[in-house]
């Protein structure tokens, strides 16, 4: 077992975890109060905000909701007029990040993070130091909540690269640098293994699908540890996932709604209620196609993010295009809303026809239900293709030779539930289920469209 130093915990986090004890007035006051500031911030140092939103924004009665979206195509086109800090500039942001020391600070002042998401589509996001220790706070007020102490072993999993929010997070986290195992999402599986038997953590931060290799790994026999925390974020946390981690080691893992724009947005209450809206952080807005807020157990279409943190590159009623679920109150007392569900990218809900006519939305959820009592498959990856649904499987040693016919009636099962009609279904096992270029994350659900003529 390897000797770190233990981690500096950001100034903030004992504030942070004082706002827990507020009334849900004290909470929406402090929100409306640091929603003020962003918004005058923004229309005086942004030319992009002083023109979209000019003065009005800054009315007494002005409502979010009434102001404009920014997409993260509209972000990148608009970067110079978007940034409020005159030392950020698209180009040097550009070079930093194709530069020798991409993980280090931008003109000694900002730490950059570069993203393709789910998208595709590259972006771009500079932090201050203040900006990303606020960020780190909430992550260590989440470890507080959950009991995983300051002097707690901390691993993390994340992305290869530097500029990768996770290598900077888990070091912040004290679960990367310092002396901890440096691995990552792409590090071969045996090599992981090894690392883990050798420091025996009692914590894992990683995202599921990597949870979910690793609890095989130690039902299989191969990994022997007995972490007391899993935390996992960056991906949808599937079922599956859920009580394979349970069967490991008797744990549930704590789940993080997390974005390189808005690191915490929420998190995973002690007592897996919900998550838990950073609404101190960050003002959620889930909204439908039509850009209008859902209620309480309605799947949203996208989520509009405010950040109460970021200055230098402001984002306000910023895009992410996740199907999310609100639950309402935190039961607890605590003031926080919460979410009941995180479905992943709105491309993962799939339009298929409807039996009788017109078309069906089959949500993510469903699709994942279908392998929530399969334990002989290890990893899953659904691809909907023109005419036809592929599922790709990744069998345990010794899988019993009905696994592909129940993976196909499950699936088929979970489409006519959704009241479609089902395509043809090919189930395929691999070997592995590879990562999307450039990201960290497996897309569980994906649809291939015709390729252009």
């Amino acid at each position: 077992m390897t000797t770190v130093a233990t981690p500096v915990v950001p100034a903030a986090t004992d504030e942070l975890l004082s706002h827990d004890d507020w009334s849900r007035e004290e909470l929406l006051a402090y929100q409306r109060d640091q929603l003020r500031s962003v918004l005058e911030h923004a229309v005086s140092a942004s030319s992009y905000y002083r023109e979209t939103l000019g003065s009005d924004a800054l009315a007494e009665d002005v409502r979010l909701d009434e102001l404009p979206i920014l997409t993260k195509q509209t972000l990148m086109e608009q970067f110079d007029r978007v940034a409020a800090d005159p030392g950020l500039r698209l180009a040097a942001v550009e070079a930093h990040v194709g530069g020798p020391d991409p993980g280090g600070l931008l003109a000694g002042r900002f730490h950059v993070f570069s993203t393709s998401g789910t998208t595709g589509r590259r972006g771009l996001f500079p932090e201050t130091t203040a900006e990303l220790d606020l960020w780190l706070a909430a992550g260590w007020r989440l470890r507080a909540r959950i009991g995983l102490g300051r002097d707690a072993r901390v691993i993390g999993i994340g992305a290869p690269t530097p500029v990768h929010i996770t290598q900077k997070l888990f070091a912040g986290f004290g679960g990367f640098g310092g002396g901890r195992p440096a691995l990552s999402v792409t590090t071969p599986l045996r090599e992981i293994v090894s690392a883990l038997n050798l420091d025996q953590p009692e914590g894992i931060v990683t995202v599921p699908t990597m949870a979910g290799m690793l609890s095989e790994e130690q039902l299989e026999g191969r990994l022997a540890i007995g972490p007391r925390i899993v935390i996992v974020g960056g991906e949808v946390l599937s079922e599956d996932v859920v009580r394979r981690v349970d069967a490991a080691w008797g744990i549930e893992p704590y789940q993080v709604y997390s974005s390189t724009e808005a690191l915490f947005m929420a998190s995973d209450t002690p007592e897996h209620t919900g998550l838990q809206i950073s609404e101190d952080l960050v003002v959620l807005e889930v909204v439908d196609e039509e850009d209008r807020p859902v209620a309480p157990g309605v799947p949203g279409f996208r989520v509009l993010i405010t950040s109460l943190v970021n200055r230098a590159l402001p984002l306000i009623r910023y895009e992410i295009a996740d199907t999310v679920t609100l639950a309402g109150p935190d039961p607890s007392g605590q003031p926080y809303e919460l979410i009941e569900r995180v479905d992943g990218r709105n491309d993962d809900v799939l339009r298929l026809a409807k039996a009788g006519g017109g078309e069906a939305l089959v949500l993510p959820y469903r699709l994942r239900s279908a392998f929530t009592h399969l334990p002989d498959v290890v990893q899953y990856q659904v691809v909907h293709e023109p005419g036809q649904m592929r599922v790709r499987i990744v069998l345990r040693e010794g899988a019993s030779s009905e696994t592909t016919r129940r993976v196909e009636t499950g699936v088929r099962r979970a489409i006519e539930d959704a009241g479609a009609v089902p395509p043809p279904i090919a189930v395929e096992p691999v070997a592995e289920i590879e990562r999307e270029p450039g990201t960290m994350k497996v897309k569980v659900i994906k649809t291939v469209r015709e390729a252009a003529a």
